[in-house]
């Protein structure tokens, strides 16, 4: 018994790592350089001062971000017509457990790999690439709009301005478009087009596409994207009006990840960039990093949730703008408001602890494996992760009857 439990204290950390690595790691800042357009580095480094970003928040209440600067505001809704939710996950995101490979290698880990492996129904798959077992977020476009509504309505807002940014797919938002037209005008197509570059992984989110020949623009974005045809992907995204982000732009994805190709990314393709995003699953401190960059390249700042499950994002955008597609303007005129909600501030811990349980509650339902359900391979058949995700289920139950859910 005590070597079950062990194993499945295993799976918390190690479903953590899995769900939201990024904001596990150990990012390391190399200062080679003053920063910014007017001091060049060399490609594939980052440099940023090693001074503490001043004015940074010193209590755990409402905050804007305006000018690089935070702002105490506890009631947003006297200043601003609209709030903002530019990075979502629905159903149709379709997310990798990529990084399994790595933690199955670790010391602590391999007695168990088995069995793991085996909670999934592939115990007689012989050299398993993890990164062929994907899960789907559990909620529907509408659900992903009702709960950044809610988010939204604390505040003082009448429902939100939505953009639904699945991994390079758009179909959530053309769903909710078509099942509530009431929405005209505050919906965007979206999605977070997933860019390597210079051996690096970007996520760029695209809001705001062209409703006309929307999978013919997809499908080129795509396909230069994939392909390395940079020039061609950026004229692409520029020709099509979208609003273009940098989302979570220092986000170092594993070891050896401490440089960051950044500055050359930006001053290539900078002119077609138009925003860094602050991000409500990373930290404090980086997230004051990207303010510091984003002073630095003269660039405004948007607010992202990037929450994927379980609660409405901590992070969004503030807007004087009636519609989505004014307030991309806006944005391009170089005016863009982030809101910190105070759960943004509960422990990063904490919030990707109740994602693993809530990961851990449903995986039967949301994971596959080469396109075939979980669920279908373990059909009538109990596995170790089954107590645990009842177990689950009541926990996050009442984490939310008490109100801590993050």
């Amino acid at each position: 018994m005590a070597r079950g439990g062990g194993f499945l204290w295993r799976c918390f950390a190690l479903l953590g790592i899995l769900i939201h690595a990024p904001a596990w790691s150990r990012e390391t800042w190399r200062n080679k350089g003053t920063g910014g357009p007017a001091g060049r580095r060399r490609a594939g480094e980052i440099a940023l001062a090693d001074a503490r970003f001043q004015n940074t928040m010193r209590s755990r209440s409402a905050w804007t971000i305006e000018n690089c600067s935070y702002r105490e505001c506890s009631h947003p809704e006297r200043e601003f017509g609209f709030a903002v939710s530019l990075h979502n996950h629905s159903c149709h995101s379709v997310e990798k457990l990529a990084a399994l490979n790595q933690v199955v290698k670790m010391a602590f880990m391999r007695p168990l790999s088995g069995v793991l492996q085996s909670s999934f129904g592939l115990g007689g798959v012989s050299d398993l690439n993890y990164a062929e077992i994907t899960y789907n977020p559990p909620y529907t476009p509408e659900e992903v709009y009702e709960i950044e509504s809610a988010g939204a309505a604390r505040w003082g807002f009448n429902g939100v301005h939505l953009a639904i940014t699945d991994h390079d797919e758009f179909a959530g938002n053309v769903a909710l478009m078509r099942d509530r037209p009431d929405l005209n005008g505050r919906i965007a197509i979206s999605e977070e087009l997933s860019l390597w570059y210079q051996g690096h992984l970007f996520h760029l989110g695209l809001c705001g596409l062209p409703e006309s020949e929307i999978e013919e623009t997809h499908s080129r974005i795509q396909s230069a994207a994939r392909g390395g045809r940079y020039d061609e992907l950026f004229e692409t995204l520029a020709a099509s009006g979208c609003l273009v982000v940098l989302n979570h732009p220092l986000v170092a994805w594993g070891p050896g990840s401490e440089t960051i190709p950044f500055t050359d990314l930006l001053t290539r393709y900078g002119w077609a960039i138009h925003a860094l995003e602050v991000n409500g699953m990373r930290q404090r401190e980086e997230n004051d990093r990207v303010l510091e960059l984003a002073r630095q390249w003269r660039k405004p700042v948007v607010g992202g949730g990037d929450s994927h499950l379980l609660v409405a994002s901590s992070i969004v955008s503030l807007s004087h703008s009636a519609t989505f597609k004014e307030f991309i303007a806006e944005v391009k005129d170089g005016h863009a408001v982030p809101f910190i909600t105070p759960d943004y501030f509960a422990p990063l811990k904490w919030k990707l602890f109740l994602r693993v349980l809530f990961f851990m509650s449903r995986y039967r339902q949301i994971a596959s494996y080469k396109g075939q359900p979980v669920a279908a391979m373990l059909e009538r058949r109990r596995v170790l992760l089954d107590p645990v995700g009842l177990a689950s289920r009541a926990f996050l139950a009442l984490v939310s009857g008490l109100g801590l859910s993050r």
